[in-house]
């Protein structure tokens, strides 16, 4: 079993490195705008900046809403939508290149079920290196499955040693695993993975 204070620290360096490039940009591109001068070369720059701060903002406030969805605490009983669900996923992915459907979930999941189902995506996004497609589908007996297929798609190293049970490869990139087994392991299920021709899956039974 992870220790929950470790795994608390990892997800916390996880969250911290997806969010520093967003935040990095916004704080260029103002740099940028305080730097310019008049003339028409620095009009073109500042209007380059602000495209890039409003282009990196927007980045920033779509990972932000993925990730209270993804880590924040779920209170009992609060239903999510599948539009909202879409909502979060969807400028996350398009920006990693990844197309996402999603299938079920039309009258509302309750959020612990829906957490678990973006934290799967997140996990199969790992695998897909050079973009690709994602399906997230939540089945009516609660179960989810997560399946991404692209070039090169396929499933690292590390991510199969954390779902193996070896706990000396979690570090921030692979804590969502050991968070999702953690999660399924006190609601009494398990989380699969199978793999296949540029193509891996991810199950929660």
């Amino acid at each position: 079993m992870t220790d929950p204070l470790l795994l608390a620290g990892l997800l916390c360096s996880r969250l911290c490195h997806d969010l520093v490039g967003p935040v990095g940009a916004v704080v260029n591109g103002v740099e940028l705008l305080t730097d310019t001068d008049e003339g028409a070369d620095e009009e073109e720059l500042r209007d380059q900046s602000i495209a890039l701060v409003g282009e990196s903002a927007a980045e920033l406030s779509a990972r932000l809403r993925l990730f209270r969805l993804a880590f924040g605490a779920a209170a009992d009983g609060s239903i999510v939508g599948h539009d909202e669900i879409a909502d979060v996923l969807s400028p996350v992915m398009q920006g990693r290149r990844i197309t996402v459907t999603i299938d079920g979930a039309r009258d509302g999941l309750e959020r612990s079920v829906a957490k678990i189902g973006l934290l799967m995506a997140l996990i199969g996004a790992d695998c897909l290196y050079r973009g690709g497609r994602m399906s997230l589908g939540f089945g009516a007996d609660g179960g989810i499955l997560v399946r991404v297929a692209g070039d090169r798609c396929t499933l690292p190293a590390s991510h199969a040693a954390v779902l193996a049970g070896d706990e000396a490869d979690i570090e921030p990139r692979t804590a969502p695993i050991a968070y999702v087994l953690g999660i399924a392991a006190q609601g009494g299920r398990r989380l699969t993975c199978a793999t296949g021709e540029a193509m891996v899956e991810f199950r929660l039974d």
